[in-house]
């Protein structure tokens, strides 16, 4: 049967969000080993309280860390996605050489079938490979909107100061656990997919207003 373009495009604005939705929730969420590097450096006394301004410094901290991690993770797949390609092209030239010094009698079909894919693959391979790059470049971006964001920053763990029931210093400081933090900071990846819902689903609803 002829194969269904439609299965594999990207031209609907739901997958754009579901797309990036899934990149914000499962790829960029920092490990427990930056979390606990970027709250030590602020507490290294181990109390596991911080106050409003250490706790935004973490945070600042943390996102600078996973930024440096999703760059280090990028580039080390963009070689190893070059290895790859040169690999498919030295592949190709040998697969199709050893095709055409052939007769037809002696050539079988899965040898030509398997010359004429690789000379395919070989000349899309490129723009794959710019699609891949690009995808690896998005937790770089994200994460570098949200660390040049002060003021989104600021309001976020203004939100937990004014929402945490934590202890108070004898100075009149707030403080916040370790534990509160984590959990608020996690809330917001583990949200991304039902915020871009909400803005798919909006931005329907006054494409419908504006055609009645």
């Amino acid at each position: 049967p002829m194969g269904n373009g439609s299965s594999v495009g990207y031209d609907d604005k739901t997958n754009l969000n579901r797309g990036l939705a899934a990149c914000i929730r499962d790829v960029m969420r920092p490990t427990e080993i930056q979390i606990s590097e970027a709250w030590h450096q602020h507490d290294e006394a181990g109390r596991g309280l911080l106050s409003q301004e250490e706790v935004l410094s973490v945070l600042q901290l943390l996102i600078d860390l996973q930024i440096k991690a999703a760059q280090e993770a990028s580039s080390k797949r963009k070689i190893e996605m070059a290895r790859q390609q040169a690999q498919m092209e030295r592949e190709s030239r040998k697969r199709r050489s050893d095709v055409l010094s052939k007769t037809p009698g002696e050539t079988s079909r899965q040898d030509l079938d398997s010359a004429v894919v690789l000379a395919m693959a070989t000349k899309t391979a490129p723009v794959m490979a710019g699609m891949m790059a690009g995808y690896m470049d998005i937790p770089v971006t994200c994460l570098t909107a949200l660390r040049e964001d002060r003021d989104l920053l600021e309001a976020r763990i203004t939100l937990l100061f004014s929402l945490a029931a934590g202890p108070i210093e004898q100075d009149g400081r707030k403080l916040v656990t370790r534990q509160q933090f984590v959990v608020n900071y996690m809330a917001l990846f583990d949200h991304a997919p039902q915020a871009l819902n909400d803005t798919v689903a909006a931005e329907t609803s006054s494409s419908e207003c504006a055609l009645q």
